[in-house]
């Protein structure tokens, strides 16, 4: 209550109290509740905003090379990604070696309670090879991998980047992808 207000500003919001049949504390509660109200508006409204990570994978180059991988002899690709390793998503298959192109564009809605700085990308061979090792149960070898920071909000990031592949004496820089990540709010309309 504003302690500055003149005794005929008192009387009038007294009159006008008793008016409304409403005493000075159901008043205060009330206004105490629309506050309240319009918080728990804006609370909810930031909590609507929602976030989506758009991903474009246009191409990658360096896979496979034959002149490096002459027994390799199916050469069809795809692109496993994630934010959360419980939620990965992939590509369609494309065939060809050592440059690839898939040029297609996904959205993927981030819950902003679990860790989202990172876009994991992994590039994956299907099918089979005379190579010595048998790569896995399902066919599917990983070819190349990286960790890709996610932009700030409403930025935009693009570029090429290296992937590394594991090999029997560990890890080998070979190969790149070239994507690009927005970050933009999603509308609840």
């Amino acid at each position: 209550m504003n302690t500055d207000m003149t005794e005929v500003q008192k009387k009038q919001r007294a009159s006008l109290y008793r008016k409304r049949g409403r005493s000075n504390k159901d008043l205060t509660n009330t206004i105490m509740n629309r506050r309240k109200l319009t918080q728990n508006k804006r609370i909810a409204n930031e909590r609507d905003n929602r976030i989506g990570l758009v991903l474009s994978i246009h191409h990658a180059e360096g896979i496979d090379n034959p002149s490096n991988y002459p027994s390799v002899f199916n050469r069809n690709y795809c692109v496993l990604f994630w934010v959360y390793p419980d939620d990965q998503l992939a590509t369609e298959f494309v065939s060809g070696s050592p440059d690839l192109a898939w040029n297609q564009k996904y959205c993927i809605e981030l819950d902003e309670s679990r860790d989202c700085r990172f876009l994991h990308v992994e590039v994956l061979r299907c099918g089979s090879s005379s190579e010595s090792s048998p790569g896995t149960s399902n066919g599917m070898r990983l070819v190349g991998r990286a960790k890709i920071p996610l932009p700030d909000l409403s930025g935009k990031t693009e570029g090429r980047y290296g992937l590394v592949r594991l090999e029997e004496d560990g890890y080998k820089a070979e190969g790149h992808i070239t994507l690009s990540m927005k970050l933009i709010k999603i509308d609840q309309s």
